[in-house]
């Protein structure tokens, strides 16, 4: 079982991870807006209108796929190999991978939003996508409660069901 003062060190550093990249899609927001007339628009409608759709499902599927990786990477199954001997408890080492994953992949969504209003000076793909990758962050957010219950599962206690939110 890990120590209190490893469980709250290590959601330390999550959280603050987690702060930084939630602060870094308000800045997203901002430099688009300061942008806004000062980069004309060099692509036709019918080009834009393409690049537009093919990013909405690139941002949808990083949304179901974030879901799967996370998932992956917390039940273990995505581990080829012995691990590799570390400080760390292995429950935070995982814990702390599927997190700052699933967040990086979650921040796409808003760089997609922002590359949107770049190009095509559409605020409301700049707005839903930064929603969306914003909500997707606070989904995945660090959690006390997830990584007790992966380092109860990970040291062999059966009794605690995993949450994902």
């Amino acid at each position: 079982m890990m120590t209190d003062q490893e469980l709250n060190k290590g959601l330390l550093t999550l959280k603050v991870i987690w702060s930084a990249m939630l602060m870094s899609l308000a800045i997203y927001l901002f430099v688009g807006l300061q942008i806004l007339t000062k980069v004309p628009s060099a692509m036709t409608d019918e080009t834009f209108g393409m690049l537009k759709m093919i990013l909405y499902i690139i941002a949808l599927a990083t949304l179901i796929v974030t879901r799967f990786v996370r998932e992956l990477i917390l039940s273990g199954k995505g581990q080829n190999g012995p691990r590799i001997q570390a400080t760390r408890h292995p429950a935070l080492q995982t814990y702390t991978t599927a997190t700052i994953l699933a967040l990086a992949m979650s921040e796409s969504i808003g760089i997609f939003g922002l590359i949107l209003f770049l190009l095509g000076k559409n605020p409301m793909d700049l707005y839903l996508l930064i929603l969306v990758s914003a909500a997707a962050m606070f989904m995945y957010r660090p959690s006390k409660e997830e990584l007790l219950t992966l380092s109860r599962e990970m040291s062999g206690d059966s009794t605690a069901g995993r949450t994902t939110g």
